[in-house]
Formats: C-alpha cells, structure tokens, sequence
C-alpha cells in the first residue's frame, strides 16, 4: 500500500507540475504583447531626439524612471531625463541626429519588455570644444506597462567601440 501511496503522490506532482507549466507558457505568449510596445516607443523615441524636443523624448519615461547616458551620468525621474536633455538637444546636440539601425526587443514577463537598439549617432561637439566623431550607439532598454500603457522605467546607453567589438569573444564561440 506505500507504493501506492507514493505512486499516487508522483501522479498528483507529475499532473500539478504539467498545470503549473500550461501556467507559464500562457504567461510568456501574454507577455509577448510588449515587443511591438517598445518598438513603438524606440522609433517614437528616436524621433523626439531628431525633433530636438526634450519634454516629447522624456514623456516616453515612467516618473520613476532612471537613465544613464553615455558617459555615465545618471538621472533619476523623469524630471531630470527631460531637465538634461533640454540642456544637451538645446546645445551640444542641436544638430546631431540618430539613425535607427536595429531593434532587438523580447518580453521578459508579463509586462516587462526589454530592447537593445542599436544606431547611429551623427557627430558633435562637447561642451569643453572635443569634436567626437559619427558614432554607432547601443542602448538597453527596459519598458512596463502600467495604467494600460507602455512606457520606459530604464535605459542606458553606450558608445560601441570599433576595435573592442572586432575583439568579442562571442564572434569565436562554436555554433
């Protein structure tokens, strides 16, 4: 009778942890309605910087949300994300616009959606006179959906350095 009793336990564990997976791969194709979200809100992004329109580029970001620019400053709020950029895109980026070069977004959980862009940033020149040249950027970004819409709650963005990116290790990994 034991070994009944414990076949039947593996039964119901073996029936419990199929419904539990059913579960989450409804989970994950629910989650799956951010990609064309944060697709939007990249290209919708991207425009806002060509516009030179700082309060339009941070109306894509949460309250609470958080960026890191190029060269690692760090602004929390939406409030500095546009206090910053109405600074740089009245200045240093007046002229500089971004081409879009790639999107790769995935939903990580049921509104939570991320997306790696990839684009070119025209040339500029910083305050201190240092002309910087035409350069490929990577940004990640993080999006939620609350109150029924999606917005961003992180980004960062990065320079892609040339030589460094012909020396990734990952270009030699075995397929």
């Amino acid at each position: 009778m034991a070994g009944a009793g414990r076949m039947i336990e593996r039964r119901a564990l073996l029936t419990m942890g199929g419904l539990a997976m059913t579960g989450l791969a409804g989970t994950a194709q629910a989650a799956g309605d951010g990609v064309a979200e944060i697709e939007a809100l990249v290209k919708s992004l991207l425009a806002a910087w060509n516009a030179t329109d700082a309060d339009a580029y941070a109306d894509h970001f949460w309250p609470d949300a958080s960026w890191v620019n190029v060269v690692g400053m760090h602004w929390r709020g939406r409030d500095q994300v546009a206090f910053a950029h109405r600074l740089f895109l009245s200045t240093i980026f007046k002229d500089c616009k971004q081409t879009l070069v790639s999107i790769e977004a995935r939903a990580v959980a049921p509104g939570v959606a991320l997306a790696v862009v990839t684009m070119i940033q025209d040339a500029y020149t910083t305050p201190d006179g240092n002309r910087m040249p035409e350069a490929h950027d990577r940004l990640s970004l993080t999006a939620v959906q609350r109150e029924g819409r999606w917005l961003l709650i992180h980004g960062h963005n990065t320079i892609i350095n040339p030589q460094a990116a012909n020396n990734d290790p990952v270009l030699r990994m075995p397929h």
